[in-house]
């Protein structure tokens, strides 16, 4: 993603002292079985939405880079893989306690934490990692993101420097994207629509067979029919409404936004029909 890649290399061009650096996106989810009675109890949860490891660490001096090894970055890449695997709820874990307060977080130790407090403490301690930053970070389309550093030193509390990333992160305005991910169900199998024309067709001329190709033809011309029925600015529409949808509870827009998903839900079915 772009705003990682110019993260990573504003860590690496001032010697920010960690390695390895994710975002988490507020994501409001529906219900299991989203109707449209159901589409008002939504939850907020802070998702996963990418990681990025420098080639280059401070040293021990705290000044120069030094390289990573080949072991050091497997480590924090397999720690990335790790953390897909979660989500969390507004207000807990370090990603939902910093979106929920809008503050900035530095904890040392985390290995060593209680579960409740970094539930990701079974992979810090398997991979190595230490020490975590959590730094909230102003979005244009999102409202709020969650910018996390993680190194595998001991790295000292510096108030300075969560101020200066958190200036420079806001800076680089991250955007990303909504995405609603909506179940709707096995698709029919194609040949359904070519059996039922066959049996239709049967039905009305049973003295002679129908040839396959003429019944074919026969689908193609229903399936353009319907193809042509579609409102093309359906599409358009779904995706303003995945751009613009507000995701900061504080916003005065937020009482809006079960009727917003429910407008995107109905479109995108149609769009699927």
């Amino acid at each position: 993603a772009p705003f990682l890649s110019k993260a990573i290399a504003y860590m690496q061009r001032h010697n920010v002292p960690f390695e390895h650096v994710d975002l988490w996106v507020p994501s409001f989810v529906p219900s299991s079985e989203p109707t449209a009675e159901q589409m008002g109890n939504t939850t907020c949860r802070l998702c996963y939405a990418g990681s990025a490891t420098v080639d280059l660490q401070v040293g021990p001096d705290g000044k120069c880079n030094v390289p990573l090894s080949g072991e050091e970055q497997f480590l924090l890449y397999a720690f990335g893989d790790y953390s897909q695997k979660f989500s969390f709820d507004v207000g807990c874990g370090l990603p939902g306690r910093v979106y929920q307060s809008g503050l900035p977080t530095w904890e040392q130790s985390v290995h060593n934490a209680p579960h409740h407090h970094f539930e990701r403490c079974g992979g810090a301690l398997q991979w190595g990692v230490r020490t975590v930053v959590g730094i909230p970070v102003a979005s244009p389309n999102v409202g709020r993101i969650v910018v996390v550093l993680y190194s595998r030193n001991d790295r000292e509390k510096d108030q300075e420097l969560v101020g200066r990333l958190s200036e420079e992160f806001t800076r680089l305005m991250p955007s990303p994207k909504w995405k609603l991910v909506v179940d709707i169900g096995e698709p029919e199998p194609q040949m359904n629509a070519l059996n039922t024309l066959s049996a239709t067709v049967g039905a009305t001329n049973t003295s002679a067979p129908v040839p396959q190709e003429s019944v074919m033809n026969e689908k193609v011309s229903t399936d353009r029919d319907m193809m042509a029925t579609k409102d093309s600015r359906v599409d358009e529409v779904v995706s303003l409404l995945g751009e613009y949808m507000p995701s900061d509870p504080s916003s005065p827009m937020s009482s809006c936004l079960p009727g917003f998903m429910s407008l995107r839900l109905l479109l995108l079915r149609l769009a699927r029909d």
